[in-house]
């Protein structure tokens, strides 16, 4: 969309005033414009809802609670009860918020704050009563998804119960959370799941290269191999399992573990070896 062909068109277009009645609102490269609905024939109307796509702005409630977390004001709006944050990492850019809190204030059961960070990640505080028990939204980010016709990633906070707390947490967050998904293919992560991809992330290159190599030894050279005992270790060891799991014979589920015992000297039936080489596997998948 071209703005200056637009001003052309609509010369009474102007950046957002604040004010909706009467006007249509729409964004371009991040700033909002507005166009009187009174000078646009309905033909015009339609075309620039197609190609603009209505934007929608959030309450006074929700900006506010913006601004605090963006250190615009250094004052919280209210001292909110025990909450958790829900930060939402879409694949592309998401133009439906309104969308967005029709479907999870659905699925919540309450009304949420939700905040808008860039065109692809937004941020819901959810709050949360004494002794209720919330959502594993591991069971629902399919459901939502298609409810939304796209695909995103969720990270689910801890539950927090102290405002001060909840910005010192946001914005490490949001510093920390781009980065993190490369090492994880989880779609819905909780911050009890955020050590190994934090400590993989951090972890500098050649200090991954020499425990890889210490711990996995000649069996690096077999991706097959590792990926069967990566997925052996998620299911606790148990061959059974792995097997029905992977769609393999027992028996060369069990071969295959034989003969990355005695490539590496590693028992994964030992907890410890166990760790060691889970991590070493991570490490090595994010080389």
């Amino acid at each position: 969309m071209d703005l200056q062909k637009l001003q052309k068109r609509f010369p009474l277009l102007s950046p957002f005033s604040g004010k909706t009645d009467g006007n249509y609102v729409f964004n371009f490269d991040n700033q909002l414009y507005e166009i009187p609905i009174h000078t646009m024939t309905q033909n015009e109307y339609e075309l620039l809802r197609i190609f603009s796509g209505p934007t929608v702005l959030y309450d006074n409630y929700d900006m506010i609670w913006l601004d605090y977390f963006t250190d615009k004001t250094d004052i919280a709006p209210t001292n909110l009860p025990m909450h958790r944050l829900l930060f939402l990492h879409f694949d592309k850019d998401f133009s439906t918020p309104t969308l967005l809190r029709s479907v999870f204030e659905a699925l919540l059961g309450k009304d949420i704050i939700l905040l808008s960070l860039q065109p692809q990640l937004f941020v819901i505080i959810e709050c949360i009563d004494y002794n209720e028990e919330f959502l594993d939204l591991t069971h629902y980010a399919n459901p939502i998804m298609a409810d939304l016709e796209t695909h995103f990633k969720i990270f689910v906070s801890d539950i927090i119960h102290n405002i001060t707390t909840t910005k010192e947490r946001f914005n490490w967050y949001v510093h920390l959370l781009p980065s993190i998904w490369t090492y994880t293919p989880k779609h819905v992560l909780t911050q009890q799941e955020l050590l190994v991809p934090y400590i993989t992330q951090h972890l500098a290159y050649q200090a991954k290269e020499s425990f890889i190599s210490s711990i996995l030894k000649r069996a690096t050279s077999q991706p097959e191999l590792l990926h069967t005992i990566k997925k052996l270790i998620e299911c606790d060891g148990n061959i059974t399992l792995a097997s029905k799991k992977m769609y393999m014979h027992r028996n060369t589920l069990q071969n295959r573990l034989e003969k990355f015992q005695q490539m590496t000297q590693k028992d994964i039936r030992q907890f410890s070896h166990r760790l060691e080489v889970y991590l070493a596997i991570i490490f090595l998948e994010s080389l």
